[in-house]
């Protein structure tokens, strides 16, 4: 998948892919019928639908930031095989493109930590997995560090401790509750719906605001408020989030970013006679 970018008043931001991957679509889609869903986002032979594994990094003025990590570099073969993992380079690679050391990344925020979006917090450095990013604050919501060091018995194998456990004891992790601003323009706030400690992120330059979506809207087929992931633990919570920050961005002309699509990760929502639809960002 190619990589975007956009201009938000003086800061640049990045689409960063770390390649794709499979998920059942069943899953994605909850109680979403099969017929509907499949015509947006169309099931291979073992009914998985085909997910992008979306970063985004921010160049400020106050620094580099890092959204989301991507799954990284951790699974067996098996594991590829069962996600169908597809990927050409890479996030490491992305970041390398454009000039990036590790080093230079000064806050890594994710949305949430499933092992799909902060595989690349850590890696493999002689037998022990180490912060991949040595300099950063890595910013996530308290609850959901809670819920990932000590996970219940349906969430624990969305959760992959190699991928944070070492950064509290390194002291890179900065945890936060509730909404935060992390330097003027940058904020994230607290959404709960898929995780208990879900966030998502604005970011705001120049009069224009992009809002990072992390799971609360995955992809563009989740569009509507009633399309949601059986992977949510708190549906009703997060249908009523989803509604309020969409329609928000519809009346604000917000920027919009998916972690999950496998075509453009970016988007402008509009807001027809109650009617939610996209419009291009490019």
């Amino acid at each position: 998948m190619n990589s975007y970018r956009v201009m938000l008043g003086e800061w640049e931001l990045v689409s960063l892919c770390d390649g794709c991957f499979r998920l059942d679509g069943g899953s994605m889609f909850g109680v979403i019928p099969k017929p509907l869903w499949e015509r947006k986002k169309p099931a291979d032979e073992r009914n998985r639908i085909r997910l992008g594994l979306n970063a985004l990094l921010v160049k400020s003025s106050h620094g580099l930031v890092l959204l989301e990590s991507g799954i990284g570099d951790k699974m067996s073969l098996r594991e590829e095989d069962l996600y169908g993992l597809e990927r050409e380079g890479g996030l490491m690679q992305a970041l390398d493109a454009e000039g990036c050391e590790p080093e230079d990344i000064d806050f890594v925020i994710h949305s949430h930590l499933h092992l799909d979006h902060c595989g690349w917090a850590t890696r493999d450095s002689g037998g022990t997995f180490q912060p991949t990013f040595p300099r950063a604050r890595y910013i996530v919501q308290r609850r959901e560090w809670d819920a990932a060091t000590s996970p219940d018995p349906r969430s624990r194998a969305s959760y992959d401790p190699r991928d944070y456990s070492i950064l509290e004891q390194k002291g890179l992790l900065a945890p936060v509750d509730g909404e935060t601003e992390i330097f003027p323009g940058l904020r994230v706030v607290h959404t709960g719906g898929h995780t208990p400690g879900h966030q998502v992120t604005y970011m705001e330059c120049g009069g224009a605001r992009c809002v990072f979506l992390g799971d609360l809207v995955p992809t563009r087929a989740h569009l509507r408020v009633n399309w949601h992931m059986g992977w949510d633990l708190y549906p009703l919570d997060l249908m009523e989030v989803k509604g309020r920050i969409l329609r928000e961005a519809a009346r604000r002309h917000d920027l919009l970013f998916f972690t999950h699509e496998d075509e453009s990760p970016f988007a402008y929502v509009e807001d027809e006679a109650g009617e939610l639809r996209l419009a291009p960002a490019q």
